[in-house]
């Protein structure tokens, strides 16, 4: 099956996990994953590449200040805690064997504040395309300590200024009439043995905010369409109906792709009431999502229509594998859960 970009960014993604012991080969992968999505405009994603990057050198340089007794860090625990609010994949602790190679001098050369300082400014370089200002003033909340300890105030007053744009960027964000939206996300269900180890699989795919279920369909269709033989055809499920795999057709691989919204931490998901969503006002700093729900309307007695009495309602909530933005632009549904609500 020709594999399409965003199975070519999940290849590059599990290089750089097998190489995690070793940081040098570790930062590589990540850094060509970065580039691979800045072609692909996918900025969100490439800034999380670069934070990974700057979480991987900056865990390093606290590990030789300790190791060595010094006492000249900028960053401590606190601060990669904080970067890993913005990018999860940041390991808490970073691996002993990491730790030896770092003091042996292994790839010294790149494992320094100077270094950290730089895929950090790119990572904010990156937010700031993909319009997510809040990770941006945490960034720069990183960056300042380094030249603060240098003294560097010309470097400060830029950090300053900049930070002043970007709060100005998330008041007119909170303050817009229309809620500001940086992303569209689709759940994409797989049945079908042509498509392999994703046969039954569900994934939710983070796209850019104006892509539409026709782009995102059309755009599957060309990936897959080309690996289809004489034997096997490619079908779209329409609606967000629930698919009885065993019942579909062989021989056939059928797409279902159904536009999901993001969940709010306290949300309720339980209300009967419309559900009515906005991540305007106070909410726009909470953008880190691991949950989607959509909802389906159906009738008890199987018919496709009846009275309003006969509606119901089937809210569907997904976890993921992660959260968005994360590394990669698709993550797998690890968890799927129905609540049903009756008739009004």
């Amino acid at each position: 099956m020709t594999m399409d970009r965003y199975a070519a960014a999940e290849s590059f993604y599990k290089l750089a996990m097998a190489f995690a012991p070793v940081p040098d080969l570790h930062i590589m992968w990540l850094l060509h994953l970065c580039d691979a999505h800045q072609d692909m405009q996918s900025w969100a994603e490439s800034a999380q590449c670069a934070v990974a990057v700057a979480g991987i050198v900056m865990q390093s340089t606290l590990i030789l200040s300790a190791l060595m007794a010094r006492n000249d860090g900028v960053w401590s625990k606190d601060h990669i805690t904080a970067l890993r609010k913005i990018c999860p994949m940041v390991s808490s602790e970073i691996s002993s064997e990491a730790a030896a190679a770092e003091v042996e001098g292994y790839g010294a050369s790149k494992l320094t504040v100077d270094s950290a300082v730089k895929y950090l400014q790119l990572a904010n370089k990156l937010f700031s395309q993909a319009e997510l200002f809040h990770f941006c003033a945490s960034i720069l909340e990183l960056v300042i300590p380094v030249y603060k300890s240098r003294r560097a105030y010309g470097q400060l007053s830029k950090c300053h200024t900049m930070l002043t744009n970007i709060y100005e960027s998330i008041l007119e964000q909170e303050s817009s009439p229309i809620p500001f939206t940086d992303a569209t996300c689709y759940r994409v269900g797989f049945y079908g043995d042509r498509f392999g180890k994703l046969d039954r699989k569900e994934y939710v795919y983070r796209e850019p905010r104006d892509v539409r279920p026709g782009d995102i369909m059309e755009k599957l269709s060309h990936s897959y369409e080309s690996s289809m033989d004489g034997n096997h055809t490619l079908h779209i499920i329409p609606g967000s109906r629930q698919v009885k795999a065993d019942e579909l057709q062989s021989g056939v691989c059928y797409f279902q792709i159904t536009a999901v919204d993001p969940v709010m931490e306290d949300e309720d998901l339980g209300s009967r009431r419309k559900r009515i969503f906005s991540l305007s006002t106070g909410s726009v700093r909470a953008r880190v999502f691991d949950r989607f729900l959509f909802d389906t309307p159906f009738t008890k007695n199987g018919k496709t229509q009846g009275g309003l009495e006969d509606q119901w309602k089937r809210r569907t909530v997904l976890q993921t594998e992660g959260s968005f933005p994360a590394l990669v632009n698709r993550l797998v549904v690890t968890i799927s859960e129905s609540l049903e609500f009756s008739p009004v």
